[in-house]
């Protein structure tokens, strides 16, 4: 698949769970939860949704989910950190909040399509890999 199309779909994958997330935190405060419990729900719906795009839509991949999943979610956890370590880093150093979250959102997003492209759907298929000199 091309470049540009896989990287369009990555990011139609990403809004969709976006949206998941704050509907369902949405709906879930209507219901009566306070809004810490709501929006950990509806990261966690948000993170289920977009796995599954990104899997079949995105990146068409045919990799096993027992092999994809736990890469996404390490994945995952990685650029939570890195989303809270780059905008805590320019904060620190005066930059606006809203300039601030764009860098990170950004990056945050060039890091994850790499890390999905290359790693959490990449299907290797063990047949080019030449035995060692003996």
């Amino acid at each position: 698949m091309r470049l540009l199309k896989k990287a369009q779909r990555f990011l139609m994958a990403g809004g969709i769970a976006t949206t998941a997330h704050w509907l369902s935190m949405y709906m879930l405060i209507q219901a009566g939860l306070v809004a810490e419990a709501a929006t950990a729900v509806g990261a966690f719906i948000g993170l289920l949704v977009n796995y599954r795009l990104q899997h079949q839509f995105a990146f068409q991949s045919s990799l096993q989910h027992r092999v994809a999943f736990p890469r996404y979610v390490s994945t995952s956890l990685l650029a939570w950190g890195l989303n809270l370590s780059l905008f805590s880093l320019l904060q620190m150093l005066g930059t606006h909040t809203v300039a601030s979250q764009v860098t990170t959102t950004g990056t945050v997003a060039l890091v994850n399509y790499l890390l999905a492209d290359r790693f959490v759907f990449h299907e290797e298929s063990g047949n080019d890999i030449e035995p060692p000199n003996a």
